[in-house]
């Protein structure tokens, strides 16, 4: 279903999803601030346990999500932003953290079966902001990112592989023999970490979705 969530209503929408954790409110609220969804940071995809993550699927080749956050990171363990995810091993996020001086910073994080990568050369440092909206493209199989700190929309980092999200790449096979199957589908979604355990929050509002641009 294409159309923009304001989060105004009382509980998620039927087309969110969570992962492997009820929407519950201790770590997730649509009351503490109305009209946004606040999140508050769960545990690294590492863990099987305790993710903050709202996702929806992407039901198209070519499709568009956007979503405007308002974060505060306070260190390099707050991590806050969008995700393109397939599972625990394949996922692409473009995130607010803080750098190694507490400074606000912008930039993309992968993982392709299992492989973490971080873009910290491609970072952007965000100084005063700390409202702005994060947008991705899928396109076939290519993923871009971009950003709006309030001039506009801009491209941030390089085209992405979108196939890392499919169910065939998920696909683990060993000795000739598969060990796993992907079958969960590609989905876009809101994602908070605090790898502190501390629950430190985002806000998220104005999330659309469009299917077949």
């Amino acid at each position: 279903m294409d159309g923009t969530d304001g989060f105004d209503g009382p509980v998620l929408g039927p087309h969110w999803s969570t992962l492997r954790r009820p929407a519950g409110p201790d770590w997730l609220s649509l009351t503490e601030r109305p009209s946004h969804l606040r999140l508050h940071g769960g545990r690294s995809p590492q863990s099987l346990i305790g993710p903050s993550l709202v996702a929806r699927r992407l039901t198209a080749a070519r499709c568009s999500f956007e979503a405007t956050m308002e974060y505060r990171p306070g260190t390099f363990q707050h991590l806050a932003g969008i995700t393109a995810y397939y599972n625990t091993a394949n996922w692409y996020y473009l995130h607010v953290t803080a750098d190694d001086a507490g400074e606000p910073v912008l930039r993309v994080a992968a993982c392709d079966r299992g492989r973490l990568s971080v873009d910290e050369a491609g970072q952007t440092r965000l100084g005063g902001t700390t409202r702005l909206r994060l947008g991705l493209d899928v396109d076939g199989a290519d993923l871009r990112f971009r950003h709006d700190t309030g001039s506009g929309w801009e491209p941030f980092g390089p085209t992405l592989d979108a196939t890392v999200l499919s169910d065939e790449h998920a696909e683990h096979i060993e000795d000739g023999r598969i060990r796993s199957l992907g079958f969960t589908g590609a989905f876009a979604g809101l994602w908070a970490w605090d790898l502190t355990g501390g629950g430190h929050h985002a806000d998220f509002d104005e999330v659309t979705y469009r299917s077949g641009h």
